[in-house]
């Protein structure tokens, strides 16, 4: 994870070292092998389309 893109404020809390960072980051690292699979691409399509269409304006019925 590139810790430069976040705030200062998020940055200072966020473990560098210990159980805890090493858990973070193995996440990061899984969860973006993930993504790059053709499994992991129709997720993340998927969630977007139902997060936008949960924003969309319902019908006027």
């Amino acid at each position: 994870m590139d810790l430069s893109r976040l705030p200062d404020e998020e940055r200072a809390d966020f473990p560098r070292t210990g159980v805890r960072a090493r858990r973070w980051y193995r996440f990061e690292r899984d969860l973006q092998d993930w993504l790059a699979t053709p499994e992991g691409q129709f997720a993340a399509w998927d969630a977007a389309r139902d997060v936008s269409a949960s924003r969309a304006p319902s019908p006027a019925g």
